[in-house]
């Protein structure tokens, strides 16, 4: 069992006992109030239970706001989505929690937490599901669909320059759904940021603090009518867009990747990506290389499944603003 996050969830706990309990029934979700207006902001750590590296910037934004040293006139509630997934050391125990906010999920140990995390997703004006990736990644990135308002809030929060984005109709993974598709389903911005490799000391934790105290400023600003969300935005870089241009299925056991791939290595056409002695893998395209897959395996060498559905993707930039590409 992991010494350091029983630390911080143990401080995450005594922040939300000292005065952040709210109205939420979910216990390890800390809820602030400073009375001045109503729009609520909510931030989800640890959906994925390994993901932990955003553990601490929540609760040092949590201590601060109880101690006055950082004041917000609003609402923000910070979430822990799956505790007990990351204290077994595991991404999740029977289901990916990040897959079942759907109307009928799993009767399981994922399902039943997404159900008890719907009402405080039900209250978000804008929820923002703070990630990590599996392997390093050379770049943070957003990564959620396009629309407007999401673009603009993405945009001022200035966490990334990089966002792979998606037509807004299309779904993440086929038959499931994600905490961000929950919310944009109930047209509220859901952003999605992948702040860094999974895990505490890989800068993580400063990008979530900056994008958190970002936007509680940002919020108070609007609802004080001395900022608005396009100017604010606006005084930040444009993005980086990309797509998703290929997807290679898990769809054997004896596929593997050569070792050493990163989020956001470039790759070539023609590059060989498979491990010596497997089927042949080559990049179908030039990009950069996302989500590699590396499963654990088990002592008679088979992998540890669920496999996942894809062992990795590549992504290209857009060849325009996706405000332009997926005009409807």
């Amino acid at each position: 069992m992991n010494s350091t996050l029983e630390g911080w969830l143990a401080r995450f706990d005594a922040a939300i006992a000292a005065g952040g309990r709210g109205p939420f029934a979910y216990p390890r979700a800390f809820h602030h109030d400073g009375g001045g207006h109503g729009f609520h902001l909510v931030f989800g750590s640890m959906v994925h239970g390994d993901e932990t590296g955003s553990l601490p910037a929540i609760v040092s934004v949590a201590e601060a706001l109880l101690a006055g040293t950082l004041r917000h006139a609003g609402k923000v509630t910070f979430f822990v989505g799956n505790p007990e997934a990351g204290l077994a050391g595991q991404r999740f125990l029977e289901a990916d929690l990040n897959r079942v906010f759907t109307d009928d999920p799993p009767d399981c140990h994922e399902g039943r937490r997404a159900g008890a995390l719907r009402p405080i997703l039900d209250a978000a004006d804008v929820f923002v599901d703070l990630h990590q990736t599996i392997e390093s990644t050379q770049h943070a990135f957003y990564i959620f669909p396009f629309e407007e308002e999401g673009w603009l809030w993405a945009r001022a929060l200035a966490a990334t320059s990089m966002w792979v984005t998606r037509h807004p109709g299309a779904a993440f993974t086929t038959g499931a759904m994600c905490a961000d598709e929950y919310v944009r389903a109930r047209r509220r911005p859901g952003i999605t940021i992948e702040l860094s490799q999974r895990g505490f000391g890989h800068g993580g934790e400063q990008r979530a603090e900056g994008a958190i105290r970002r936007a509680l400023a940002l919020s108070d600003g609007i609802a004080a009518g001395t900022a608005t969300l396009r100017d604010v935005a606006q005084q930040e870089p444009e993005l980086q867009f990309l797509e998703t241009t290929h997807r290679e299925k898990f769809d054997r056991e004896s596929l593997a990747l050569r070792p050493g791939l990163v989020n956001f290595m470039a790759v070539t056409a023609g590059e060989l990506l498979s491990a010596p002695g497997t089927p042949e893998l080559r990049a179908p395209r030039e990009g950069w290389i996302l989500f590699p897959k590396y499963p654990p395996r088990l002592a008679d060498g088979a992998y540890k499944k669920p496999l996942p559905a894809e062992i990795y993707r590549i992504v290209s930039p857009l060849p325009g603003h996706p405000r332009d590409l997926y005009r409807q």
